[in-house]
């Protein structure tokens, strides 16, 4: 009979630590923003202590790439799990548009201020590697949305349907990221729309693009 692995509850309650100490931090962003985060908060929020993370990051910087890499990870298997295979079966191209539009515009709810956080953090990193890591996992989600509209190749006019689907997809989620993460001035006084209204619009315009 083999003996029990000693180290097992000590790795257990290494890796809750962890993840109490990396959803602190995605808090701590949610409501404080880039400027606002520091170690003191998070450790506040994690009900840890300051030197139990510095045992663990050399940094903050270290850490909120951690804490970004842990977020990205987890909107790729929630895409995943949302984005099965027989997801549009039966449907045709207009609803499964409106279905992914609800869905591009859902994932910003209660994320508003973590999300700016994550935009603003690429925009200015100077790290190649994370930030490459960041877009890799940003790209696979994106190339899992392409992938669930590509059996609706014969309802697209263009000569090249993944390449049609892959505009709109990048058009769409701009026109939904400026829209949610840096409320234009312009757009809310000429045509302000509320979750469901701009769902319901980028659906109409990617309907329109692909099916011209």
């Amino acid at each position: 009979m083999s003996e029990p692995d000693q180290h097992a509850p000590q790795q257990a309650r290494s890796r809750l630590t962890m993840e109490r100490l990396l959803s602190a931090a995605l808090a701590v962003l949610e409501d404080r923003g880039l400027a606002g985060i520091t170690i003191p908060e998070i450790a506040a929020e994690a009900g840890l202590s300051t030197g139990s993370i510095y045992r663990r990051f050399a940094d903050k910087d270290a850490l909120i790439k951690a804490a970004f890499l842990q977020l990205l990870d987890s909107a790729q298997a929630t895409n995943q799990a949302n984005l099965p295979p027989d997801l549009f079966q039966g449907r045709g191209l207009a609803d499964a548009l409106r279905i992914l539009s609800r869905a591009l515009v859902a994932q910003y709810a209660g994320r508003t201020g973590l999300l700016k956080a994550l935009d603003q953090y690429l925009e200015t990193q100077t790290d190649a590697a994370f930030r490459g890591h960041a877009l890799d996992r940003i790209e696979a989600n994106m190339r899992r949305l392409i992938a669930a509209l590509l059996p609706f190749r014969d309802q697209i006019a263009a000569k090249d349907p993944e390449r049609a689907i892959t505009f709109a997809l990048l058009a769409a989620t701009t026109v939904i990221e400026v829209h949610k993460l840096h409320t234009p001035l312009l757009w809310r006084r000429m045509l302000p729309l509320d979750d469901e209204a701009l769902a319901a619009e980028v659906a109409r315009t990617m309907a329109a693009y692909l099916g011209a």
